[in-house]
């Protein structure tokens, strides 16, 4: 099988998603597809009500050389257990984190070093 070149993937229970872009938005599916800037993509991730439409923004920063993710659900996320909301300050992203929103579980996962 023949590798895939991205940024980053989240890996769910059912379905795996390659980031192509320096900005991802998590959310539920829309009916009408969010407008987005040409570095930016959506992942839709669930058709469940508590979580929003525009959920979750990760971004990747390079003078951090890392992703930094800022919560815009107010019924906010887990990351690595960690309690993240909307009042809470970005943070970084580790690789292999796992980002818990409503009832989906997704792991963040970056490419290996060369």
């Amino acid at each position: 099988m023949a590798s895939r070149e991205a940024y980053a993937k989240l890996v769910g229970k059912n379905k795996t998603w390659y980031i192509e872009k320096p900005r991802f938005i998590l959310g539920r599916k829309a009916k009408k597809p969010p407008k987005l800037q040409p570095n930016e993509q959506y992942v839709w991730i669930s058709e469940e009500k508590n979580i929003s439409r525009m959920h979750t923004y990760v971004t990747w920063d390079p003078s951090k050389k890392g992703w930094i993710l800022k919560c815009k659900g107010k019924n906010g996320l887990l990351v690595n257990g960690q309690t993240v909301t909307p009042a809470t300050e970005e943070m970084l992203v580790p690789d292999r984190a796992q980002l818990r929103i409503g009832d989906v579980t997704l792991y963040f996962l970056l490419p290996k070093k060369a």
